[in-house]
């Protein structure tokens, strides 16, 4: 079984992190979002893998190569320009060639789907399409199915107004396509639109009576915000700390001095240097050789790879990028800042503030 991962996107909701680097290499748990898809998509036997993606995607093929790293085979089918959520699966299916059900997601949701019981659900079913389906607060933001109570999905809208939505369960973003989707995917410009599946190709496998099951998922969260993007930090860590039955857990190489407390579920990446009396509060991720000073507190945030706080810095529900630097005494709440941007000592940043990568304040 083929897998098509849908990667086109710019990851505008997440700048200023996404000015220096992919959303799909932002960290998790000092992990990239991507590799989580990969991983998941591994554990159920599915190891051919394509990338739809942009020519931005360079980077991310850096970082992951050939997929042989994490035992899977990876390809990269680039789009020179932009060809939609329909036309991009049908040209990546057909580069890596592709036969039979395929799978189809998205690489910027965080989810741990039991895509083995899905695919058994679609086959039993005799479905065109199954659909990955979560339940949240404001389904109007996302494709919205109405169901059955076998999860047969009757109807769906893409975006439908605040309080027209039919129920709230989502489009997850995990589909199994049958070859008859891609082949009702036009070759030529009438598929090249943004929202070809939501908004056309959805709906009208339903209207013409073919069968598409929904499949409601456990653990799902799009990584598509800052916001959001913390609340998979804390999901993730709490799972963590299920599996290692510990709050605290540091990496190789880690240099804690003395009086340092944690409390809560932290997660110290490889060679972090903590100094005397730091107080870290979870649910909180330190990256690969920070460093926090003296003093220093940190509370529900995550600091990337080499970024400094300084001694007696607070840091406070924020995302401190890469490089970035936090000065002696300064205070920083609810923000975000870019790779190596700086907040000089003593600052007090306005709470929500976002920093440019490189910006001094």
């Amino acid at each position: 079984m083929f897998a098509v991962i849908l990667a086109g996107g710019s990851g505008t909701r997440l700048r200023p992190l996404t000015y220096a680097r992919r959303k799909e290499l932002v960290p998790l748990l000092n992990r990239p979002l991507l590799e989580y898809r990969l991983l998941n998509l591994r554990e159920h036997g599915v190891t051919d893998i394509v990338l739809a993606c942009s020519q931005g995607m360079r980077e991310v093929e850096e970082h992951f190569g050939d997929g042989s790293a994490l035992k899977i085979r990876l390809q990269y089918s680039y789009e020179d320009r932009p060809l939609g959520s329909g036309r991009a699966v049908k040209e990546a299916a057909r580069f890596a060639g592709a036969k039979g059900t395929l799978v189809v997601c998205n690489g910027d949701i965080l989810t741990n789907i039991d895509l083995t019981a899905m695919v058994e659900q679609h086959r039993r079913a005799g479905a065109t399409l199954s659909m990955s389906l979560a339940r949240v607060r404001d389904p109007w933001t996302y494709g919205v199915a109405e169901v059955d109570g076998e999860l047969r999905i009757l109807s769906f809208v893409e975006k439908p107004p605040q309080g027209e939505e039919p129920s709230n369960l989502i489009n997850g973003g995990t589909w199994l396509w049958e070859p008859e989707m891609l082949d009702r995917i036009p070759d030529d410009e009438t598929a090249v639109r943004d929202g070809f599946s939501e908004r056309v190709l959805f709906p009208g496998i339903i209207a013409d009576g073919l069968h598409v099951q929904g499949f409601e998922e456990d653990l799902w969260v799009d990584v598509g915000s800052s916001d959001r993007y913390l609340t998979a930090t804390r999901l993730l860590l709490e799972r963590t700390r299920e599996e290692l039955g510990a709050e605290a857990a540091l990496g190789e190489g880690v240099s804690v001095a003395d009086d340092v407390e944690f409390d809560g579920h932290v997660l110290i990446g490889r060679g972090v240097v903590i100094g005397k009396g730091a107080h870290i509060s979870g649910p909180t991720v330190i990256g690969h050789d920070a460093s926090v000073g003296e003093g220093a507190i940190i509370e529900a945030s995550v600091i990337w790879e080499e970024a400094r706080i300084g001694a007696r810095a607070r840091v406070a529900g924020s995302i401190v990028a890469a490089y970035a630097g936090i000065g002696d005494g300064a205070i920083v709440t609810d923000a975000v800042l870019g790779n190596g941007a700086e907040v000089y000592e003593g600052h007090v940043l306005e709470p929500g503030a976002k920093v440019m990568p490189g910006d001094r304040v």
